[in-house]
């Protein structure tokens, strides 16, 4: 739970896996939700952020994600850590806090 669009009220963030009609195959996603009339509605159904999505947290009206980032050439997977902010209808990319590193080191990063 926490304020994502900055509207004064709090919005729920969840995490899914599931398919998108624009992303056929079964993923972790980010779905928002808004209460409107003490129902919830859909803000933002999250297809993909920049990589694997892996976890996420909310900290400070940002999203931050633990994504992966396999690497065809050597067979390894590197990770980062990246914040997302509200930007109109969708998720903006604001920076990483870390970027490709192995998966212990990254996850000392996604915690605030």
């Amino acid at each position: 739970m926490g304020d994502i669009d900055g509207d004064g009220s709090d919005d729920a963030l969840v995490g899914v896996i599931k398919k998108t009609r624009f992303h056929r195959e079964k993923a972790r996603r980010i779905f928002l939700f808004k209460q409107v009339n003490g129902k919830p509605r859909p803000l933002w159904m999250g297809s993909k952020l920049g990589g694997v999505l892996q976890d996420f947290r909310y900290h400070n009206g940002r999203v931050v994600s633990l994504e992966a980032a396999p690497q065809p050439e050597t067979g390894d997977t590197l990770f980062s850590v990246a914040e997302w902010r509200w930007k109109d209808f969708g998720l903006q990319f604001v920076r990483f806090r870390i970027h490709l590193t192995d998966k212990r080191n990254a996850l000392q990063y996604l915690d605030p």
